[in-house]
């Protein structure tokens, strides 16, 4: 009896450490979490501003080093990140926003990605194309590692 005795009041002694030690645990991957979603709400955010506006530089320095690009031009590959800020930009100068929207969000562990809808005036037609990007991880950060226009 006095070793669990003992055992208790050593036990009740270090309780305290324990739980302050997985709420330290508990509140970092909480954190780390929301760190992340904060990050990829801002970067949706972005390309959202930039496609609308036709500025390519609001969301550039979010493109991943070898980021995939289709466009319903023909364009179609893995370009640098500097290759896909022309390779944009050159498209939205022809395929002038006059409206971009996203619609549906999806983050769900390591796949992140948005899809929205893009009106545009074309050499003075308005159309319409979707817009699919997605985001991976680079050095710890989110970056985009795919758009697709169709």
């Amino acid at each position: 009896m006095q070793i669990s005795l003992r055992m208790k009041k050593s036990f009740l002694k270090i309780l305290p450490l324990i739980l302050f030690f997985l709420m330290g645990l508990f509140g970092s991957i909480v954190y780390g979490q929301n760190s992340d979603n904060e990050q990829i709400e801002n970067i949706f955010s972005h390309f959202e501003s930039g496609i609308k506006t036709g500025a390519v530089k609001e969301f550039s320095d979010y493109l991943y080093t070898e980021t995939y690009i289709s466009l319903e031009t023909g364009v179609a590959g893995y370009f640098s990140a500097n290759q896909s800020f022309y390779i944009l930009k050159d498209f939205l100068s022809h395929y002038k926003p006059i409206n971009f929207k996203i619609i549906k969000i999806s983050t769900n562990n390591e796949k992140h990605y948005a899809i929205g809808k893009l009106v545009y005036n074309r050499s003075g037609v308005k159309g319409e194309s979707q817009v699919f990007v997605s985001l991976k991880l680079e050095s710890k950060k989110w970056k985009i590692y795919q758009i697709t226009i169709n």
